[in-house]
């Protein structure tokens, strides 16, 4: 590889389907791929700010084990803006990260939030890590915005799931960037007729339209993890189960192996 090629790293959004993300860096790691910028998004923000600050993989993992009990995850935070409270997040963050700052971490990494005031996208490089990090995964009606610098912030995938265009920005035109996606596929012939169905479903088609088209302009290689899986409100719902540790094992082991059968590919693309 040139040494003036540079390797980004897009993490899309998911929510405990980001652990997939762990395996994927894993996979990395153990076959000497640096990773010279994080752009991340919702989950992946979690999981990728951890990254950046140096935590190894382990340590993530068994931390995250430590938290699996329901009512962590989900403790109730009722009012007019979200259910649940981000305070698990804040507190794994706080834990290996400190009261860190994002431009003095050792990966440097983007973390994509919808500006909520101005509907717009922002990209924090710059200021609080816990408090990007907890703006750039809250879902709307799941997580109260956060406000930061009097503006409030909401996920990041309203705007842009899986930032490889600030990857590619980042690292230029020779630099390699590896999207992950954690969508799953639209299956022509299942579709739910019925209301919340149609509704549900149209909301997401020019969202997902978006993610693909940014993707596909800017990726070298995109690892689309669960593209097996059909899009549903069901297989929706794991984005929420941090509290599940037989879950978060099997989103890693998936990440893992969709890595795996992509390295070759991935290491040809790195020694160019």
């Amino acid at each position: 590889m040139s040494s003036d090629r540079k390797i980004g790293l897009a993490l899309g959004g998911g929510g405990a389907k980001s652990f997939a993300h762990l395996g994927i860096i894993k996979t990395l790691q153990e076959n000497n791929i640096p990773i010279d910028f994080l752009a991340t998004c919702s989950g992946g923000s979690i999981i990728g700010s951890l990254i950046a600050c140096g935590i190894p993989i382990e340590d993530i993992i068994k931390e995250f084990y430590l938290t699996v009990k329901k009512v962590n995850w989900l403790r109730p935070k009722i009012n007019s803006r979200g259910f649940f409270s981000q305070q698990n997040i804040k507190d794994i963050l706080h834990k290996f990260c400190e009261n860190k700052r994002i431009e003095n971490l050792q990966i440097p990494i983007g973390i994509v939030a919808t500006n909520l005031n101005e509907g717009c996208l922002h990209v924090f490089t710059e200021g609080n890590l816990a408090d990007a990090v907890c703006a750039s995964s809250a879902l709307p009606g799941i997580y109260q915005p956060v406000e930061i610098n009097n503006k409030l912030y909401i996920d990041g995938a309203i705007m842009n799931s899986v930032p490889a265009d600030i990857c590619r920005e980042r690292v230029g035109k020779v630099g390699l960037v590896i999207s992950v996606s954690l969508d799953e596929k639209l299956n022509v012939e299942k579709i739910r007729n019925n209301t919340f169905g149609i509704v549900y479903r149209s909301l997401y088609i020019p969202i997902m339209a978006k993610r693909r088209e940014v993707i596909m302009k800017n990726s070298d290689v995109n690892i689309n993890v669960f593209e097996g899986r059909d899009f549903n409100f069901s297989n929706w719902k794991d984005t929420l189960r941090f509290y599940s540790e037989s879950k978060m094992r099997e989103f890693y082991l998936k990440g893992r192996k969709e890595a795996i059968e992509r390295i070759d590919e991935i290491n040809k693309l790195v020694k160019h």
